[in-house]
């Protein structure tokens, strides 16, 4: 008579089981802030893409302004209807440089971002081409603009830079509002008038002043005189103000 032979059952213990629970935990806790630090440094490279696309967008407004850039203290720039001279940078931009996707002008990694990108600068419903459309209006972009250069000025002068900057060239980190730097503390990018795009965690001495000695200030890599201003709305942070500060380098 054939017996018909019994085989154990195979599976997982309990033990066997939670050790794959605990390796799997380990390999996440490895996994998921490495895929998040690769997701922020590809974000930062979109942003710098988008800063020199907003750097071309100046120099086109320059080819038909005798050489200019962008400058909202300019009578021109009344053709602009905006709350600020800041949001009349943008404006002018779209008008003069073709620029008129708001995207370009806000990053996903920054805390002051919710999520939704404004459709335009201008606003479609308005005629006229001269109102800014009310989404942008009611954000904080990502970055800072310089107004009033000349195309004659240094290549290394700032032209746009990641918002929160102070003057010891280091980022905000500690605001919840527009003050607060785009990316934390944890650095920015600084456009130049030459269309190059720079990283800095901090600025350490690597900018150039109006005579050729590093600085950490950028208000000092920017030549004083004339309408030259930078504009932001992080005023707390001592170099940007929203209808423009004065850059300290020497003229």
């Amino acid at each position: 008579m054939n017996l018909l032979q019994k085989h154990p059952r195979s599976g997982f213990t309990l033990i066997e089981l939670l050790t794959v629970i605990a390796i799997i935990g380990i390999l996440a806790s490895i996994l998921v802030p490495t895929l998040g630090k690769v997701r922020e440094t590809a974000q930062r490279a979109v942003d710098a893409s988008n800063l020199r696309e907003i750097g071309k967008a100046a120099l086109l407004y320059a080819a038909d302004h005798q050489d200019r850039l962008p400058d909202p203290a300019a009578p021109a720039a009344g053709s602009i209807v905006a709350p600020n001279r800041f949001f009349t940078y943008l404006g002018l931009l779209a008008q003069g440089g073709g620029l008129n996707e708001a995207s370009l002008y806000f990053s996903r990694n920054d805390g002051q971002f919710d999520g939704t990108v404004p459709h335009r600068v201008i606003n479609p419903a308005d005629p006229t081409g001269s109102t800014l459309h009310p989404d942008l209006l009611a954000r904080f972009p990502s970055i800072n603009l310089v107004g009033g250069l000349k195309m004659s000025d240094p290549a290394t002068t700032p032209l746009a830079y990641t918002r929160g900057l102070n003057p010891a060239g280091q980022w905000n980190g500690t605001s919840n509002d527009s003050n607060q730097g785009t990316y934390g503390d944890s650095g920015g990018h600084v456009l130049y008038l030459g269309n190059s795009v720079q990283f800095f965690r901090k600025i350490d001495n690597k900018l150039a002043d109006t005579r050729g000695n590093p600085t950490s200030d950028l208000r000092a890599a920017i030549k004083a005189g004339g309408n030259r201003k930078i504009y932001g709305l992080d005023n707390a942070n001592g170099v940007a103000s929203a209808d423009g500060s004065d850059p300290t380098g020497m003229d």
